[in-house]
């Protein structure tokens, strides 16, 4: 894991090239403390083109691993932030090619893989990386990212002069990058949910923008753009295979997804929750490739089930002897702690979780860990969120199986103890969904009313999302993998993590699993009222039964309500009665406070607003006024 940042630009003053240079990668120093590089070199008409690279050693350790990764007898050269788990495989195939290699580590490989198959080499690679590579003798600069944008790669357009970067931060620092924030993205941010903030390739910054994922980026010596995909998620089911080749082939998939990506030189740690994704993960590892693994666990309040997850932890850890850590992370430094966040993440942070989850790589890292294992993934693929069973439900009917749908019905409500009457919740966004189309503005709470009526006036507009996959579960789930959910959350995951120097690996996001559990019919992801059947099958006598059979779900949350109601009301008083948050124009500030009011109150439970209006604030303050 690394930083990536460069230019393309006219102004050729060496004392402007290399400073600039060196002050943009300096800015990623936390992505990669381990070495640096740069190349500066002549570009075409007169452009001067520039890579600067910061290094986190993670596998070859030596310095032949060294980056800007340079082939002068092909004229290409790379930078390069993240994994290729397959590396060891492609090196084998572009030997056998004639291709020699200087080192042991994957930049070499994905530099050659381009040097023999061109921008093809991206559909072969399986990990997360984002990369630059200059080639010289065609005069094009390739920005290429991974196929669900697990890493990140942003760029601008300043002047005469193109500018990239893995963090915002670095961009910034090039002369003529502005400062200006996207008043529509802020909109939906503070208007709606989180998950509609990454259902696009725009930054909170207007004028920056990020390579779509799945995607590549040429750039001509004119500085033009053209972006070309080289991934989609196939929109198919196979609907001849059998339940047990079903449980095979996932449990072949996932196995090889762990074993993939515990291929490193360095200690490889993993999140455990107690919940059946990072379990399966943990336990893999240790029973099926018999790689003993140190865990980590966060626990951020005192009720079992819900903040504390220890009763099923403690399964784990016995039956697979990890040494264990157990991280309690606390508020009482909230605001400035997430201060120090924003000045790593750039933009505001999606929810409450990942202030603890910053705490909890803090500590990983402190421990001597610098690759984590984690289970991102596994409900967007296997149906493991409460509103899945109702497009499930939905579909069932559909295909004119009446008595199953009735069925599941009766298992989810004994199961979960949930009401039916929450179906007719979701009864208009599924209308939307089955003719492909959905207006996601529709499906969570609306603070429109805490911004200025000018803000609504210029930004409040129609999201339509489109899937055409051929259910309302995988439409539904098909939604979250590439546009709410897992964007909103690899953003933040790395800049937590990279923020500490620490690796974040996700085995649920290798791109055969996705496609795989993609082409599987409902059926084998909700069965007898609980989801993630296939998953369940695949891990039978590899987890603990307690946890396999699991019914309840609690995810990894913090208790945020209580948070703003006892630790914080003072604070966030105090934000909302200044001077500067009254004359911003972006709020309506009698009724942010009376919102306020309403939750220190116990009335209502404001507290993902309160979050993101606390985000967004602390954001404009520290990044875009200091301009």
């Amino acid at each position: 894991m690394c930083g990536v940042t460069g230019f393309v630009t006219r102004r050729t003053s060496p004392g402007f090239l290399s400073g600039t240079l060196e002050r943009m990668t300096d800015a990623l120093t936390h992505r990669g403390p381990d070495g640096y590089g740069y190349l500066l070199k002549q570009w075409a008409d007169g452009q001067v083109i520039g890579l600067g690279h910061r290094r986190l050693k993670i596998i070859d350790l030596t310095d032949r691993s060294r980056q800007p990764f340079i082939n002068p007898r092909t004229g290409c050269a790379l930078v390069y932030n993240g994994e290729i788990y397959n590396y060891v495989e492609l090196r084998n195939e572009l030997v056998k090619k004639g291709h020699s290699f200087v080192s042991t580590g994957d930049a070499e490989v994905a530099l050659k893989a381009y040097e023999e198959w061109g921008v093809d080499c991206f559909s072969r690679f399986n990990g997360m990386w984002a990369l630059a590579l200059a080639d010289f003798a065609r005069r094009k600069l390739i920005l290429s990212r991974d196929r669900l944008g697990k890493k990140p790669l942003y760029y601008c357009r300043a002047g005469s002069s193109f500018v990239f970067g893995s963090e915002i931060k670095s961009l910034l620092r090039f002369p003529g990058v502005p400062r200006t924030p996207n008043y529509e993205k802020l909109f939906r941010y503070l208007s709606t949910n989180y998950r509609f903030v990454d259902i696009d390739n725009e930054s909170f910054f207007a004028q920056i923008h990020q390579v779509p994922k799945g995607s590549f980026l040429e750039i001509e010596s004119d500085l033009s753009a053209t972006s070309r995909p080289y991934w989609h998620l196939p929109e198919k089911y196979d609907t001849e295979i059998s339940e047990k080749d079903a449980v095979a082939r996932f449990l072949d998939l996932f196995t090889d997804a762990v074993r993939l990506r515990l291929r490193s030189d360095v200690p490889v740690g993993c999140m455990l929750s107690g919940g059946l994704d990072s379990t399966s993960i943990a336990c893999i590892a240790y029973k099926r490739l018999g790689v003993p693994i140190i865990t980590f666990s966060g626990i951020t309040g005192d009720k079992p089930g819900v903040y504390d997850e220890s009763e099923y932890i403690n399964e784990v850890v016995n039956e697979i002897g990890a040494t264990h850590h157990y991280i309690r992370p606390e508020p009482a430094r909230l605001i400035e702690t997430l201060t120090e966040m924003l000045s790593y993440h750039d933009e505001p942070v999606c929810t409450v979780t990942w202030y603890t989850l910053y705490l909890i790589a803090k500590k990983i890292r402190g421990e001597g860990v610098p690759v984590i294992l984690n289970g991102h993934g596994g409900d967007e693929l296997l149906a493991g969120y409460w509103d899945h069973y109702h497009y499930h439900f939905f579909d069932l009917r559909a295909q004119g199986d009446e008595a199953e749908a009735r069925y599941e019905e009766e298992c989810w409500k004994k199961n979960h103890g949930r009401n039916p009457a929450e179906l007719e919740q979701y009864r208009t966004y599924i209308s939307a969904l089955a003719n492909g189309t959905v207006n996601s503005m529709s499906r969570f709470p609306d603070y429109t009313d805490c911004l200025a009526p000018e803000m609504s006036r210029k930004y409040k507009k129609e999201i339509r999302l489109v899937s055409r996959m051929p259910t309302m579960l995988a439409r539904r789930q098909h939604l979250e993998l590439l546009w709410e959910t897992i964007p909103a959350s690899l953003r933040p995951e790395d800049r937590n993590t990279m923020a500490c120097s620490l690796e974040s690996r996700s085995p649920f996001l290798d791109y055969r699993l996705n496609e795989f559990c993609f082409s599987l019919p409902g059926k084998f992801k909700i069965r007898h009222g609980l989801g993630k059947w296939v998953l369940r099958e695949a891990v039978k006598g590899i987890l603990p039964e307690k946890v396999r059979s699991r019914k309840d779900k609690a995810g990894f949350i913090a208790p945020a309500d209580e948070w703003f109601r006892r630790l914080l009301p003072d604070q966030i008083q105090e934000i909302v009665s200044s001077r500067v948050f009254s004359e911003r124009g972006i709020y309506n500030v009698p009724r942010v406070k009376q919102v306020i009011e309403e939750h220190c109150n116990g009335g209502a439970n404001h507290a993902q607003f309160l979050w993101q209006l606390l985000n967004a604030e602390l954001w404009l303050r520290t990044l875009v006024d200091t301009a």
